[in-house]
């Protein structure tokens, strides 16, 4: 049987990175399917992410997110945006590497967690100070530092990181861009 190739694309990084509006813009660019992990767990759960930490909590969640990095293994030459927390437990970068070119979307915490608050609706937001928001990206930094490509996002919009991402994919040769 043949290996499939996975020339899948994926979008790691912390809350607010623009992980979502910028994989729905590079999947347009380049006409590929775009699919979020968090949204793949809210249609088989039938609730929001709000309401899955709620009711289950965040171990819970965290075991929905495992079952969908199996499911992950069945796509192929799509842009993949993962939720913020969803590489960061041993293994898990390993995972995503296998499946194709991981991009970690970087940035000033301070400015990721200004525009992640500005959308809402976020749990590992509710309660928590900025020093505590600062002490959970420091705890997640190692494991999107694995990633294949690192773009940095600070003062940018949408448009701008999409062209650098694009750019870094060609020079990797990763993908036909």
């Amino acid at each position: 049987m043949l290996e499939m190739r996975r020339d899948n694309i994926v979008l790691v990084g912390f809350m607010g990175a623009g992980k979502s509006v910028c994989g729905r813009l590079l999947a347009r660019r380049l006409g590929r399917c775009f699919v979020e992990t968090d949204d793949m767990i809210v249609a088989r759960e039938g609730r929001s992410i709000p309401e899955i930490f709620r009711a289950m909590g965040e171990p819970r969640f965290r075991e929905l997110e495992a079952e969908t990095l199996e499911a992950l293994k069945l796509k192929s030459g799509e842009i993949i945006a993962t939720g913020g927390g969803l590489p960061c437990r041993e293994g898990r970068m390993e995972l995503l590497r296998e499946l194709g070119t991981v991009v970690w979307l970087d940035g000033d915490v301070r400015e990721l967690h200004a525009r992640a608050s500005r959308v809402g609706n976020r749990p590992m937001l509710d309660g928590r100070s900025i020093e505590e928001i600062e002490e959970l990206y420091r705890s997640r930094q190692p494991y999107y530092g694995r990633a294949h490509i690192t773009i940095d996002t600070t003062g940018l919009g949408a448009d701008q990181v999409v062209a650098r991402v694009l750019s870094a994919l060609r020079d990797a040769h990763a993908v036909r861009a």
